[in-house]
């Protein structure tokens, strides 16, 4: 915020973080990779709490996507209190961010090692070659009745190839 004296407004802030109005550059990128892990929680704690409070004022009128990379890293499914408000906000995006025009696409090498409650609000799943029982077993529990025989071939999957579950596909395909 520049000086002692502080003139920003949270309408300011939030148009520049999610570009309000977008002026034709619809995305925002915010690269967390130099961000220390002693406060990575609390930094995607307070975008995720911001994205959807943006979403609800907006009454649906803005629609925002949250991509979140390497989600297993800041909403894993066991770490105790340690990313609490982080899996909260998360899980209230899941839940709830449909009705105000807010997703969430969670990415990662690792399903197994995601909060649970998150991934069970996951209506699609784009799930490319995993290899561990582990991992298939989570894409499995979190799949409806349809797609399980596909899901066989997710060890077998080549390189560019996924398995698409889910609301987003009329039916599963490879």
């Amino acid at each position: 915020f520049g000086s002692l004296n502080v003139e920003d407004t949270m309408t300011d802030v939030l148009g520049r973080i999610f570009r309000v109005p977008n002026e034709g550059r619809p995305l925002t990128v915010v690269d967390l990779a130099a961000v220390p892990g002693e406060i990575l929680d609390v930094v995607i704690s307070l975008i995720s709490r911001i994205a959807f409070d943006l979403a609800v004022w907006s009454e649906g009128g803005l629609p925002l996507l949250l991509v979140c990379e390497e989600a297993h890293r800041y909403a894993p499914a066991n770490s105790g209190d340690k990313f609490m408000p982080t899996r909260q906000a998360l899980a209230r995006i899941a839940k709830e961010g449909r009705k105000y025009g807010v997703s969430l696409a969670l990415v990662t090498q690792r399903p197994s090692d995601l909060d649970t409650t998150i991934l069970s609000q996951c209506n699609t799943a784009i799930a490319m070659r995993l290899s561990t029982e582990r991992d298939q077993e989570a894409i499995r529990y979190n799949t409806h009745e349809g797609g399980l025989d596909l899901l066989d071939y997710l060890p077998l999957l080549g390189d560019r190839e996924a398995i698409v579950l889910g609301q987003a596909a009329p039916m599963p395909m490879r």
